[in-house]
């Protein structure tokens, strides 16, 4: 059979070489959706749970969260396992998919699921909520905001900027699918009772909450004609943020007592403040003679990759956004990124690109200087990329990302390659100028063949 396909290949040249352009084209335009990360994806199909419910012990939280949601998933089609972990205060509950199930069915399944699963769960317990679509790998970039001494940016003012700025332009960025903070302090506008006077007054503390909920909100009154206009009518209550926000919560009406209104001030003391955390980043920085130089609390920020997304095209449209966010921030703080996966896609590239390089070296030193032979020498030279071409046109089809482990695989074949090609061609090459018996015989009767096919032409 290989006989017949070098036969043929030898007779319809122009086929093969249109063929071998149809190839290098094919190549070229499906390398460009190959996804480049930085390690192999091994995660499986998986969507997780999560719940938040303070104040609940892990006891708890199995009872009242962990087993009702657990119940409603084992029912869902294609599903391997279910895993669960109940903390103080946490409930997160991974169900795992079988190998080949779409991510979005799956979360579909899960969002209905969790639909059922919430009518069983107590209110105020906790709400339980999907995690995100991502995987093991998923953190690709990780980044501090440093406030400079003598900006007066607290750690409260860095996780607001973090939160409520940096995140809401990474999260546009293509492939990008969450952006979490860690640090810093997450601010409250904390409502401090006095118990005395809630007993003087005879209130409660539940009383206090229902009048702050039910005094910020804005209402919509529609609108009334004036002329041929249209004047639209809306009600305004919405607490303000910072400093005039603690004025309008204690200006909010909780109960009238012989004529005299009896607001929040009258009952608590207002101040802002941040919400109880379990932790701090700090960072320590070299100067430029090495010297240690701590930077103190800083607010770090990882960003999280969709599953199946192109680490590298992430990672290139978040540099692209730092301009903006650079823009966006006060004076006397910045972001500096400290780790992102592109500089390993980077090196992974190099390598089967240097690799690449030394065979056509190795090639040309050896076809062209002891052989002497141009022809022999390009022909190697064009296997090799067009090998390694039809290898990343399958990749990308079959949807394997070029990573570390394929690209050093990569880089290893070329090795292979070049050593198989050079031999091949010395072996053709030696046939061709010195035909040993066997083939002598072959070529012999070709020409004789040719010749007498000729001399019939000519009559």
């Amino acid at each position: 059979m290989l006989n017949s396909m070098v036969d043929w290949s030898v007779r319809n040249r122009l086929l093969v070489i249109l063929g071998l352009i149809a190839v290098l084209i094919g190549s070229v335009m499906s390398i460009q959706q190959l996804n480049l990360d930085a390690f192999p994806d091994v995660t499986n199909v998986q969507v997780q749970v999560n719940t938040e419910a303070p104040g609940l012990a892990a006891e708890e939280v199995e009872q009242l969260i962990t087993f009702p949601i657990e119940a409603v998933m084992y029912s869902l089609p294609d599903v391997e396992q279910v895993r669960s972990i109940s903390k103080t205060g946490l409930s997160v509950i991974s169900v795992v998919f079988k190998e080949g199930t779409d991510i979005y069915f799956a979360r579909q399944l899960v969002f209905e699921r969790l639909q059922a699963a919430r009518e069983d769960i107590h209110d105020g317990v906790g709400t339980p909520k999907m995690g995100i679509n991502t995987s093991g790998l998923g953190m690709v970039f990780q980044y501090v905001l440093l406030a400079e001494p003598g900006s007066e940016v607290d750690a409260m003012q860095l996780r607001s900027l973090n939160d409520w700025v940096v995140k809401l332009l990474l999260l546009p960025v293509g492939g990008v699918t969450d952006v979490l903070s860690f640090g810093g302090e997450v601010r409250q506008y904390q409502v401090q009772l006095d118990p005395a006077r809630l007993l003087s007054y005879h209130l409660s503390a539940a009383q206090v909450s229902a009048a702050i909920e039910a005094n910020n909100r804005n209402a919509g009154g529609w609108y009334i004609n004036r002329g041929a206009e249209q004047l639209v009518l809306r009600a305004v209550g919405w607490v303000r943020s910072g400093a005039n926000g603690l004025t309008d919560l204690g200006n909010i009406p909780v109960k009238e007592v012989d004529g005299v209104v009896v607001k929040v001030k009258d009952l608590a003391r207002l101040e802002l403040g941040s919400e109880i955390r379990q932790g701090a980043v700090t960072m320590t920085s070299r100067d430029s003679e090495g010297k240690p130089l701590p930077r103190g609390e800083v607010l770090a920020g990882i960003v999280f990759k969709r599953k199946g997304a192109n680490t590298n095209a992430a990672i290139e449209g978040i540099y692209e956004r730092l301009p903006l966010i650079a823009q966006a921030l006060p004076d006397g703080v910045s972001l500096q990124p400290y780790y992102d996966q592109a500089d390993l896609i980077g090196k992974a590239v190099s390598t089967v690109t240097k690799a690449l390089l030394e065979a056509f070296v190795l090639i040309i030193v050896i076809l062209l200087v002891f052989l002497m032979n141009l022809r022999a020498t390009l022909l190697v030279l064009l296997s090799i990329p067009l090998s390694i071409g039809m290898a990343l046109t399958a990749m990308a089809y079959w949807g394997v990302s070029a990573n570390l482990m394929s690209l050093g695989g990569l880089a290893i074949a070329i090795g292979m390659m070049v050593d198989g090609s050079v031999v091949m061609m010395e072996n053709i090459f030696s046939h061709l100028t010195q035909p040993d018996p066997d083939h002598a015989g072959q070529h012999l009767e070709a020409d004789v063949s040719g010749h007498r096919t000729a001399q019939q032409d000519h009559r």
